[in-house]
C-alpha cells in the first residue's frame, strides 16, 4: 500500500515558511538606535548601537531624535537614560506608560498633563508610568500636584522621545534606571549614580536585541 501524507508535507512547508519569516523579522529588529541625553550614562554601550545623545529637556530630545530618525531610519529606538523615583520602583525598569507632568492648562480648563486643544486624554496607567517634564523634581508632591494618575518615575526627555516616535511611526522602547528618589537628596544621588545602571541595561541589550545591524551600515 502507498500512503501519502500531503497534510504532513504542507504543515512542514508552512512552519519552514514561518521559521524564514521570523528569522528576517528578527533580523529586520535588529536595525535599532540608542538615544540618550548624556554621554555620561552611556558608558560601554557604543558597541551595541549607534548612539544619539539629545541633550537635557524636551525640545533637545525632541529635535535630536527627529533629526536622528531621519539620518539612520531604524526600525526601532531604544532609549535609555536614568529617573528618579516617586514610588517604590528601583532599579532598571522598562516604561510602560508615557505622559507629559508638567504640560498644566488647569487655569482655560484642561487636565494637567494634557496639551489644549489637542482632543488627548490622560492614558491609563500601564506598567511603570514615567512622568516628563523640563524641571528636575527634587519634591515630587509639588512637581505632580494636580495629575490624576499615578506617576512612578519623572525624567526630562522620556514623552518627548516616545511622541516623536509615535508621529514617525517607528518602534520605540524605554529603560530607565532609578539614579534617586526624587527629594531633597536627588542632585547628589544623580551625581554619584548616574552611570551605575549601564551595566544592567546592556545585560538586557545582550538578551533581548543583539548588537544593532546599523553599525555595519
Amino acid at each position: 500500500m502507498k500512503l501519502n501524507f500531503p497534510l504532513l508535507k504542507n504543515t512542514t512547508a508552512v512552519l519552514l515558511a514561518f521559521s524564514i519569516t521570523g528569522i528576517a523579522q528578527a533580523e529586520e529588529a535588529k536595525r535599532y538606535l540608542i538615544v540618550a541625553a548624556l554621554e555620561a550614562e552611556t558608558p560601554g554601550l557604543q558597541q551595541y548601537a549607534p548612539i544619539v545623545y539629545t541633550g537635557v529637556g524636551k525640545v533637545n530630545a525632541a529635535i535630536g531624535l527627529y533629526e536622528a530618525i531621519n539620518k539612520y531610519q531604524p526600525d526601532l529606538v531604544i532609549n535609555y537614560g536614568t529617573a528618579g523615583a516617586v514610588t517604590d520602583v528601583r532599579g532598571l525598569n522598562k516604561i510602560g506608560t508615557f505622559i507629559e507632568r508638567d504640560m498644566d492648562a488647569r487655569e482655560i480648563g484642561f487636565q494637567r498633563g494634557i496639551a489644549p486643544f489637542s482632543g488627548e486624554t490622560l492614558p491609563d496607567a500601564k506598567g511603570v508610568v514615567l512622568g516628563t517634564g523640563d524641571s528636575f523634581v527634587s519634591d515630587s508632591a509639588k512637581a505632580l500636584e494636580g495629575l490624576d494618575i499615578q506617576v512612578d518615575l519623572v525624567d526630562m526627555e522620556g514623552y518627548a522621545l516616545w511622541k516623536v516616535s509615535q508621529k514617525l511611526g517607528v518602534q520605540f522602547v524605554s529603560y530607565k534606571y532609578i539614579s534617586d528618589d526624587a527629594d531633597v537628596d536627588a542632585p547628589n544621588d544623580w551625581e554619584t549614580n548616574v552611570a551605575n545602571g549601564a551595566k544592567k541595561f546592556a545585560q538586557v541589550l545582550e538578551k533581548d536585541y543583539g548588537k544593532s545591524a546599523l553599525l555595519g551600515e
